[in-house]
Parts: C-alpha cells; structure tokens; sequence
C-alpha cells in the first residue's frame, strides 16, 4: 500500500492535526507521543551558524494515546473518516498496546490504548499523564502531549524495546539528563508501576529478577529474537491462570496481519497455509536448538 506523495514528515505531522480534529468532533481526550510531539529537549541538536538547533524528529507513521474509556469512540471516528484497520490490538505487538490504522493519503497511525512497561489501571495512567498535559501546536493544530518527564520516560520505556543498551532516545533522556530529572523519571514510573521496564531501559534489570515481567523485558531488552523464549516471557508476564491461557490461545495463532504487511497484499488460503507452516518448522528448530543448548 502506498500513501500520496506528500512528504514523510509532512505527511506525520498533518496526520496528528487531523487525528486531533477527529477527537476533538468525537469528544475524545488523546495524547500525541512520540515523532513531531517529542518535546525539543529531547531531540537531537547540530550546530547552524554558532547555535545549537533541535533537529525535527524522523517517523514514519503517527502515535497517539487514547482514553481507554473512550477508545471505541475514537474508533469509530477513525472509520467514518476514511481511516482502516491494518492490524488489531493482539496482532500489533506482545503488549497488545496499540492498533495500526492506514488512511489512503496519510498512511500509517498507531492507536494506543496504553503503552508497554506501565502496569497500572490504563485508565488510571492516562489520568496521571492527562493530569499534566502540554500543549504543542502541530500542523496548525492545538494537540496535548505528555509533560517533559512522562516524555523522558515514554521515549526510555520505547527505548527498553529496542535491544539496545546505547539507543539515542536513552543517550538522551537518560544518560544526559539532569540528577533531578533522572529522580522526577523514577518518580513518576513508580507511580504508573513502570519501574522494570524503566530498569530495562537504564541499565539496571537485575534488580527486577524477582519480578514476574523480567523474562519479557530481557527479552526485548537484550534484543533476544526466540519466540520461544519470548512465549514463555510472556507467560509468566500474565496477571493469572485464566490471562495464561490467553497468552497460550494467542502463541498457536498466526498473526495474519503482520504477514499481511510483509508480503504487501491481501492474504490467499495458500498464504495463511504457508504462514503457519513457517511458523510451525521455526518454533521445531528452536526446540531443537534449546535442547541442544541443554
């Protein structure tokens, strides 16, 4: 699938005004994270001319977080504008954090109903972000954004994703941060029960080995590509017996929409039939591989 050919970045940034327009006419409160909404203390500088200028923020595709209470609304606004879902919540990711969205000229957006690492109530994390939301004009648009330290720690919790201990978005809102931004970081993730995932993100996992979501975070955290151990993870990540089962339910499913982005078509029987012949032979040799490893 192909957008217009409005540039990327303008494409992104006319995208979160458009989003905005729809929740504000729908009466939805969302948060533009990420891309264009990244606060300018976290961009990247060069110098131009003697002055150090924040350099805008390369995505390809729009981010915004919706209140969980009012994510079906947001939904249905998003259809009736033209917007179609690419991949649901379960198929999106193994947080089932977010849903993508393609619009025929825009392309891409990602819909979260909440975002990986934070453990608390979603509906009680978008209070505490919502609380002290900024405003940030994008593409001629009022959009709301988390406060510069959710920010700091959205950007980390992202970061903890990567498998990588020297991602730029770390450098930056970690690394070279202040003391007391690195304490109001902490205090915050505390707050929204973030802390393994923010140890993930810094450096510091092993003092969550105790911790039920520690195999998911070093999982992705250490860039570990086993779906195996991954499955696993996410196991022992669930809540209960009967969320278990559902991670388990989910393990024998094929994610129909991710092979629908990768092989750029809509899928015939004889896809979905090789697709879980793939995933079939990949999980053996795993098998095989860890047993040997044994």
């Amino acid at each position: 699938m192909e957008a217009s050919g409005i540039p990327v970045a303008d494409r992104v940034r006319l995208t979160h005004g458009i989003l905005q327009r729809s929740a504000d006419s729908a009466g939805v409160d969302i948060l533009h994270i990420k891309g264009p909404a990244l606060h300018p203390e976290l961009l990247q500088h060069e110098q131009r001319d003697g002055e150090s200028v924040p350099v805008p923020r390369h995505s390809t595709d729009a981010d915004v977080l919706v209140r969980p209470t009012q994510l079906e609304r947001f939904q249905n606004a998003l259809g009736g504008n033209g917007w179609r879902m690419t991949a649901d919540f379960i198929a999106g990711s193994a947080f089932g954090h977010a849903a993508n969205y393609w619009h025929q000229v825009l392309g891409y957006c990602d819909v979260h109903r909440r975002f990986p690492g934070i453990e608390i109530d979603p509906e009680d994390a978008f209070d505490l972000l919502w609380a002290t939301r900024e405003p940030l004009e994008i593409a001629h648009v009022t959009c709301q954004t988390p406060a510069l330290d959710a920010q700091r720690l959205i950007i980390l919790l992202h970061a903890a994703r990567s498998g990588r201990t020297d991602h730029p978005d770390k450098l930056r809102a970690w690394d070279e941060a202040s003391d007391d931004d690195r304490e109001a970081v902490r205090s915050l993730a505390g707050l929204l029960h973030a802390e393994v995932a923010l140890a993930a993100a810094t450096g510091h996992l092993e003092d969550f080995r105790g911790d039920r979501h520690y195999d998911l975070w070093r999982q992705f955290s250490t860039g570990d590509t086993s779906r195996w151990h991954e499955w696993r993870a996410r196991i022992r990540a669930a809540g209960s017996p009967v969320q278990a089962a559902k991670v388990i339910l989910r393990a024998l499913r094929l994610n129909q929409a991710h092979l629908r982005m990768d092989l750029g078509h809509d899928l015939s029987r004889a896809d979905v039939l090789r697709g879980y012949r793939d995933r079939t032979l990949r999980a053996l040799r795993e098998l095989l591989s860890a047993r040997r490893s044994r």
